[in-house]
């Protein structure tokens, strides 16, 4: 990949996510405030069970797929990926979204139930974004035409309805007609393939094993790092659970420069025909750590104030909650290249599942327990030790790799 390439993919990918972050920045804080404490905290919980639900519907294809297009050699194959994930994702969808808002439903404010259901709903129906396939081809254009634009007009038509109404119901129901919107766009574009025309029970089931490493370790993940706003519902106060929903919100539109810096550097990093691929895999690493502290930083010194001007101050977040999802923040954007770039691309996926589950249960248990002592705080220093377990786990896989590919390296340069 040439220089020019290399910076018009970053331009790219940085631009499409900081537009798509900018409208929930507008959208967001007109919401606190018109659904107050309860609202705020439904409308979180919906969002966090939801995430969980969209995590399980990609059946790891969003780990897996960008790897699979970028390394494709035709067309042909890249519309078949695209035809088989789809068809996958929509008959687990099937299974996950009524278990999903079931959950929320029991967690949700009263009053809130359904309102929190459809918000569970609208995120589980993220599960079946294209956002993968074109990371894979390099084409942030069209995330951007098929993704991030129907989102954009969704998030803006709702924030001035919210405002006008004072009802946060336009949230939830113009996300769900986004997400179809996008994806007949999607398939309009790659020639309206014919999901299950010729597909059998058996080749579903061939295909759903033959993934289910991979999306048992991103369910795993999902597992705890959705978790914080529920458990937190479910052993705190809802105040405190507010607060902490504000801290997780703005920890995730921090995590948008991780995605971002990932999807820039993956094509790259595992380019085939590039001759320095070790100095690559170092170079990301190095590009990921220095995000991590930046972020750890600007989370723990200006947590509370973000939160409390973007959510109100009814629900911002304390300081010591913001500096437990700054270490998070650290420990996910280090531990992005070793299973992007090095464990899954070498086929090591079940390093990354133990890690993946003993993350989660350390995580939950952690969570649950230090909830119930110390509230919010608690509940995100479980979530930062989750982190920090999952990377010590898989750090000594990931390190043998990355100096067998060094070995490698050296072993096919010329005398």
């Amino acid at each position: 990949m040439t220089r020019s390439r290399m910076i018009k993919r970053m331009a790219g990918f940085t631009f499409v996510p900081l537009v798509g972050s900018i409208a929930p920045l507008l959208l967001l804080p007109i919401a606190a405030r018109v659904g107050g404490v309860d609202g705020w905290y439904s409308l979180s919980v919906g969002q966090a069970v939801g995430t969980f639900g969209s995590i399980a519907i990609s059946y790891g294809w969003n780990v897996l797929g960008p790897a699979l297009i970028a390394t494709s050699k035709s067309e042909k194959t890249r519309r078949a990926y695209w035809t088989e994930s789809l068809r996958e994702r929509l008959v687990i969808s099937v299974i996950v979204i009524p278990i999903t808002c079931a959950i929320s439903i029991f967690l949700a404010s009263a009053g809130y139930e359904l309102f929190t259901a459809c918000m569970t709903l609208a995120f589980c129906l993220v599960g079946l974004s294209p956002n993968w396939f074109f990371i894979g081809a390099g084409d942030p254009g069209s995330i951007a035409r098929f993704e991030m634009l129907p989102r954009l007009i969704a998030t803006l038509l709702a924030a001035v309805m919210i405002a006008q109404t004072n009802s946060l119901w336009s949230y939830p129901v113009l996300w769900v007609l986004s997400a179809f919107v996008g994806l007949a766009c999607v398939q309009r574009k790659l020639g309206n393939p014919r999901i299950f025309k010729g597909s059998s029970m058996s080749g579903l089931l061939l295909g759903l094993r033959k993934r289910l490493g991979v999306a048992l370790i991103d369910g795993m993940g999902g597992v705890y790092t959705s978790a914080p706003v529920p458990l937190a519902g479910a052993n705190c106060t809802t105040l405190d659970a507010s607060t902490i929903a504000s801290a997780d919100k703005l920890y995730r539109f921090g995590l948008l420069a991780v995605t971002t810096v990932g999807n820039t550097l993956q094509g790259w990093t595992l380019d085939p025909s590039a001759k320095n691929r070790m100095q690559r895999q170092i170079r990301a690493i190095g590009a990921h750590v220095v995000l991590g502290v930046v972020g750890m930083v600007g989370l723990g010194i200006l947590g509370e104030f973000a939160t409390a001007l973007l959510f109100g101050s009814e629900v911002r977040a304390n300081v010591s909650t913001m500096w437990c999802y700054g270490g998070a923040f650290l420990a996910v954007s280090f531990s992005t290249p070793l299973i992007r770039n090095i464990l899954i691309p070498a086929g090591k996926t079940r390093f990354v599942l133990v890690g993946t589950a003993v993350g989660a249960v350390v995580g939950v248990v952690v969570m649950m327990l230090l909830g119930r002592a110390w509230g919010s705080s608690g509940v995100a220093l479980g979530f930062m030790l989750s982190e920090i377990v999952m990377v010590l786990t898989i750090l000594p896989s990931a390190m043998r790799q990355l100096l067998a590919l060094r070995t490698s390296v050296a072993m096919s340069q010329p005398v």
